[in-house]
């Protein structure tokens, strides 16, 4: 089984067009979706009622034709669960694949808001400070790559957290305590109500300032990826930051109502940050 990815909805589809057996996890660009022959995971835009990819299961996904290459827009725990299930090679307790659907669609900062166990808690942030050296991420020019071998080391990676690995809890303890860094680190300023950050790491997840004072909304610019996500801490009443992204970056730009981001594969400038956050704190008041 290959796995391949691309920030292009046109330049994906092609490259499956021409496989047989073909699956899509999260291969969703704004509206847009790319679809699989065989299979399609996805679960944001006009799909969101349907169930997290994370959450299928080897069973539900074995009973399927012979599948010979999936393709993706992006990579993360939710989009890496459902690969596992595809591949047969899904692993750990069910709570566990509820609680990184919870996030992915929650929000990271509900986290404490989940009826989930420490065990699963540990588990996810190791995780996730695996995860932030180990970025999968898709070219920006478009171009479809294969990235079967990153997606093998990461199935190899969760099913060594799933038996609790203390060397991957351990590092995932120190990525924990290190959000308090990061929140300091990458704090710009305050926008009326908005947090504005800036940070080669996810920080839409931070809505507390260094000082502890409470926004409800985090704009913030990854310079990793060049992306600006924007997000609600909790649904706003006649807001979607969906409608947000695509307001100011068109309709390649996409999420969910309470949190969005700008179109893949775009790199971003500093300007738009300032611009979005001026823009969003103008709407909220």
């Amino acid at each position: 089984m290959r796995f391949i990815i691309s920030s292009s909805a046109d330049n994906l589809r092609k490259s499956l067009s021409v496989c047989q057996g073909t699956a899509t996890v999260e291969a969703e660009y704004g509206d847009a979706c790319v679809e699989g022959s065989v299979l399609t995971l996805a679960h944001h835009g006009p799909r969101s009622g349907n169930p997290a990819p994370c959450l299928v299961s080897n069973e539900q996904a074995g009973l399927l034709s012979p599948i010979e290459v999936v393709g993706l827009s992006h990579f993360d725990l939710d989009t890496l669960g459902g690969c596992m299930a595809i591949a047969g090679l899904k692993v750990g307790p069910e709570s566990f694949w509820e609680l990184a659907a919870f996030v992915d669609v929650h929000g990271a900062h509900k986290l404490q808001e989940a009826n989930v166990s420490a065990k699963d808690v540990r588990r996810l942030y190791a995780f996730w400070a695996w995860s932030q050296n180990n970025r999968v991420t898709a070219p920006r020019d478009g171009v479809v790559e294969e990235i079967t071998m990153k997606v093998a080391e990461a199935f190899k990676v969760v099913s060594r957290i799933m038996m609790d690995d203390e060397k991957f809890l351990a590092e995932g303890d120190k990525y924990r305590a290190g959000e308090e860094d990061l929140n300091k680190s990458s704090f710009v300023k305050m926008v009326g109500k908005v947090i504005v950050r800036k940070s080669g790491k996810f920080t839409n997840h931070l809505y507390l300032t260094p000082d502890g004072l409470f926004a409800p909304v985090v704009v913030a610019m990854n310079t990793t990826t060049g992306a600006i996500n924007i997000s609600f801490a909790d649904p706003i009443p006649g807001l979607s930051c969906k409608d947000l992204v695509q307001y100011f970056w068109g309709d390649k730009a996409g999420g969910r109502d309470t949190i969005a981001g700008s179109p893949r594969g775009e790199t971003m400038t500093d300007a738009d940050l300032e611009n979005a956050a001026y823009l969003v704190s103008k709407r909220l008041s």
